[in-house]
């Protein structure tokens, strides 16, 4: 297998072993896109502060497509809206604790992996790696 094959396999794998345990652990039957913007949302609220038109810059949609999205995920329990303190005109999201908890399950076995990696390789091939995955970060924040 090659580099691109071995980074589609995985990423194939990633995402479908993320949709199969949060569809089993609460989250229904979800599509790519739901699972997408509950990754987002877990993440930027976890970072600091998750709101609408945080989500709309990150993904580079319009706030009324988000809008649109988040009232559905809201609707269904998955993610929470608590109005700010400071500006009442703000909502903050989160992740539901049912959907934080299957997201939490999904980290085992990339935590389990990292473990692995850290057992079978030197400081140095990490750092190689990890350079590696740097430049396709670079890549895919670049955008098209």
């Amino acid at each position: 297998m090659n580099l691109r094959d071995s980074l589609n396999q995985y990423y194939f794998d990633m995402t479908v072993s993320d949709l199969r345990r949060l569809g089993r652990t609460g989250g229904g039957e979800l599509s790519y896109n739901s699972m997408m913007y509950l990754d987002v949302i877990s993440y930027q609220s976890a970072a600091g502060a998750c709101t609408v038109s945080t989500l709309a810059e990150t993904l580079h949609i319009s706030r009324s497509a988000v809008t649109i999205k988040v009232g559905e995920l809201v609707r269904q329990g998955l993610v929470v809206k608590t109005r700010s303190a400071e500006d009442h005109r703000v909502f903050f999201l989160t992740v539901s604790e049912p959907v934080a908890q299957a997201l939490g399950a999904c980290d085992r076995p990339f935590e389990r992996a990292a473990r692995l990696v850290e057992e079978r390789f030197t400081p140095q091939e990490i750092e190689a790696f990890c350079e590696i995955l740097g430049i396709f970060s670079a890549e895919y924040g670049k955008g098209l």
